[in-house]
């Protein structure tokens, strides 16, 4: 008789992800992920395959999260405004998260991308679709008046996604708003320079 799974897949999988994140792939046994998951090795392996295939849907997951808190770079309205609650909002998740966890996608490039394929083409990837975002609101800002700067659109998302990282790995060690906001007020004047 096939045993019946006693645990929600989804919860699980969140706090599977919430342990990788807190200490990144390497540091997180699988007897934590079990303690942490609330389920047994079996079911586990059952259901998620080994370490690495569940360290790869936990990246997937954070990804979504992502994209959820990204897709406020397509709405409509002033991209000024837009951009720049963006931004604070991005810092402020820095300084309110009182395990200064960073990004989980940077913890992982940094971790583990020279040496997994499959890691770093799903950081490659999340990063591409943040960059996009963020390229289509600063052009229309650009057509519509609203930022000065003739650069390349595309350039200046990259900068900005460098920023935002920075942001994480500073607001690792010191996640005072003192030290993160002046990052995105310097930034943001970019957007008016020539």
């Amino acid at each position: 008789m096939a045993r019946v799974k006693c645990f929600n897949r989804e919860e699980a999988l969140e706090k599977a992800m919430q342990a990788f994140w807190a200490k990144g792939y390497e540091a997180t046994s699988v007897q934590d992920l079990v303690d942490c998951m609330g389920i047994n090795r079996g079911s586990l392996y059952d259901t998620f395959g080994d370490k690495h295939k569940l360290f790869l849907e936990a990246l997937d997951q954070y990804g979504t999260g992502s994209q959820l808190r990204t897709d406020v770079l397509r709405q409509v309205g002033d991209p000024r405004e837009i951009l720049t609650k963006f931004m604070y909002v991005f810092m402020q998740k820095q300084v309110a998260d009182p395990m200064r966890r960073g990004c989980f996608m940077t913890n992982t490039a940094v971790e583990l991308s020279s040496r997994d394929d499959e890691c770093a083409e799903r950081i490659r990837v999340f990063f591409e679709d943040m960059e996009m975002g963020l390229t289509d609101l600063i052009a229309r800002g650009q057509q519509e008046g609203t930022f000065k700067s003739r650069r390349d659109a595309g350039s200046l998302a990259t900068f900005f996604i460098g920023v935002m990282q920075g942001i994480r790995v500073v607001g690792k060690v010191n996640p005072e708003e003192a030290v993160l906001r002046p990052m995105v007020d310097v930034a943001l004047t970019v957007l008016d320079g020539e």
